[in-house]
């Protein structure tokens, strides 16, 4: 037998290709098709429910994880700002609160300019707005450098009251270093003094 005997031979066997072939149960098929679990896996097979709920677990997870790192970027960003100060003031706290140097007003000072006291990194013209006992207030007019408080509360020696010279409602320009004013740091500024510090630092 040859080849095309044997194809003819299979051809005439085949109950597709007889007149006398069944109809497909097309109802059957699709049912079985839309019913089949293709989700089935070798060895270990989840029912549906008990894998969605096994992603509604992971999701909540996810979730969690997510709100854990947002708190604790919140957290550390907190510190940050309340570890980003300038010469010990925080923006978002307090006045800021400096010290005298031990020489502050025991030497007589030449007339401020921005030469003089434009190189500390603190500086700024206030008004007097208290003064209590060896505590001295201001109200900050402009900050000129390094600031951003409306207060500066500045704490001389109490030891040594003679050394504050400030008169209450008088204007002062103060600069700073390390959140202690030195020797001269603190000069009264008449309206020329105010003018000429603005001009220089574009204030």
């Amino acid at each position: 037998m040859n080849d095309d005997e044997l194809l003819a031979r299979l051809k005439s066997a085949d109950p597709a290709l007889t007149p006398h072939a069944p109809l497909p149960d097309i109802d059957r098929l699709v049912e079985d098709t839309l019913t089949t679990d293709t989700a089935h896996q070798t060895g270990n097979t989840a029912p549906a429910k008990t894998a969605a709920r096994r992603s509604r677990r992971q999701l909540i997870g996810l979730a969690a994880a997510a709100g854990l790192l947002l708190l604790g970027g919140g957290i550390a960003g907190g510190v940050m700002a309340n570890n980003d100060n300038d010469n010990g003031h925080s923006a978002s706290t307090g006045p800021l609160t400096l010290t005298t140097d031990s020489g502050f007003g025991s030497q007589k000072c030449v007339t401020p300019s921005p030469d003089t006291l434009g190189g500390y990194p603190t500086l700024f013209l206030g008004t007097v707005t208290s003064i209590k006992g060896s505590t001295v207030t201001f109200r900050v007019d402009y900050w000129l450098k390094g600031g951003d408080t409306e207060t500066v509360v500045l704490n001389s020696d109490a030891s040594r009251p003679e050394v504050l010279t400030f008169a209450d409602g008088e204007r002062y320009i103060v600069a700073a270093e390390n959140g202690v004013v030195p020797s001269c740091g603190a000069n009264a500024a008449p309206d020329e003094t105010v003018d000429e510090f603005r001009q220089a630092f574009g204030k």
